[in-house]
């Protein structure tokens, strides 16, 4: 079978109570060919492009005496379920609290330790250091001391961050399941939702440029970076016009609990620096080989 004769096929069975299943990453469905329940795609790690090339799909419990599904190129399992039309740009307004299938496969997958190079401080980050070293892997500074990186106040708050910027700003919001920008925010808006104890969605801040601001005037970068930065060395006095000239920029980024950016590449030759003011940040980091680079661009062009 494949699709729903009916108007409102069987639940998924690997859905908890909260799935926002009229969001679009819900649409796809595929059926088991032993025992016919109906599941998501999101639900059983499939996208999309994926259910194209399956031809005969066996859900984890039947997996067992069936084996596993096998992949030949039949058309997408779809249901003929009706869903709503959601309006991402209302934010309190009854919207389903955001669930997200790829966390719980993150939290529950054994990832090994990373082998990167860890130094206690910042005290022996210096450009000599840096070409002296055999390989462009990251490396981790447990303590910024040393760095000549200063900070404001790790206690200060996102409304605080508002005042200092401009709470009239634009601001470039991204709603963290489907990875779209949503228009229309203002710094002001971001502050009331972040320090809301009603949030619906899982939202993202993830480019705000505060360089020329009175939060940028309390933020100095890491030592190292003026060292190696080649614009502030080298270009030219007389050509630095005001944002007519490339330099390194400064970025504010504020997520709430469980925020995340889909999988994504860096510009060649980019270098960035990161430093966690308050909470934690999880990195997720993929070594570029061709067959990881042949992955990630089956992923981006998946829906």
């Amino acid at each position: 079978m494949s699709s729903s004769d009916s108007e409102d096929p069987q639940e998924c069975p690997q859905c908890v109570e909260d799935a926002p299943i009229d969001l679009p990453a819900y649409e796809t469905w595929l059926q088991c060919d032993v025992c016919e329940e109906w599941y998501h795609g999101i639900c059983v790690g499939i996208s999309a492009s994926e259910c194209e090339r399956i031809d005969m799909f066996h859900c984890k419990k039947c997996v067992a005496t069936h084996g596993p599904s096998s992949h030949k190129g039949a058309e997408v399992r779809r249901s003929g379920r009706q869903h709503a039309n959601v309006d991402y740009t209302q934010l309190n307004e009854g919207q389903p609290a955001t669930f997200n299938q790829y966390l719980l496969r993150l939290e529950g997958h054994e990832f090994m330790e990373d082998e990167f190079e860890h130094l206690d401080d910042g005290h022996e980050v210096t450009a000599d250091w840096l070409r002296s070293r055999d390989t462009n892997d990251p490396f981790v500074v447990e303590r910024a001391e040393g760095l000549g990186l200063e900070m404001p106040d790790a206690k200060i708050t996102v409304s605080e961050i508002a005042d200092m910027v401009g709470r009239d700003t634009s601001v470039s919001v991204m709603d963290v399941l489907t990875q779209e920008e949503l228009s229309g925010w203002t710094l002001g808006d971001w502050a009331q939702y972040f320090e809301s104890g009603e949030r619906r969605r899982i939202l993202n801040v993830i480019s705000l440029e505060v360089s020329e601001t009175a939060l940028g005037g309390r933020i100095r970068r890491p030592r190292v970076v003026d060292e190696v930065d080649l614009v502030e060395r080298y270009w030219p006095a007389a050509k630095r016009k005001a944002d007519g000239y490339p330099r390194v920029k400064t970025y504010c980024l504020m997520s709430v609990r469980n925020a995340y950016t889909d999988f994504h590449v860096d510009f060649s030759a980019t270098w960035v620096y990161y430093h966690v003011l308050s909470g934690g940040k999880v990195f997720y980091l993929v070594p570029p080989t061709p067959s990881n680079m042949r992955k990630y661009e089956s992923w981006s062009k998946s829906p």
